[in-house]
């Protein structure tokens, strides 16, 4: 599972904002914030289409202004 899946996946569970125009963030929106490198797993940025590697022990979005931990 790479981490735009994964970030899908999630969206599903916790229902992500858009910060574009409101409602919930559409696969695409997900896919510009791993893009412009908005997540971090473990303290280690990831890119859209990197694989995941677990266990998953913290998840950071938005690292680089408000940061949102997940996990």
């Amino acid at each position: 599972m790479n981490s735009w899946q994964y970030l899908m996946e999630l969206n599903t569970w916790c229902n992500f904002t858009s910060r574009e125009r409101g409602g919930k963030a559409s696969n695409s929106e997900l896919k510009r914030w791993l893009k412009n490198q908005a997540m971090s797993i473990n303290g280690n940025k990831v890119k859209w289409d990197e694989d995941i590697i677990f266990p998953i022990k913290s998840l950071t979005l938005f690292t680089k202004k408000n940061k949102i931990t997940i996990l």
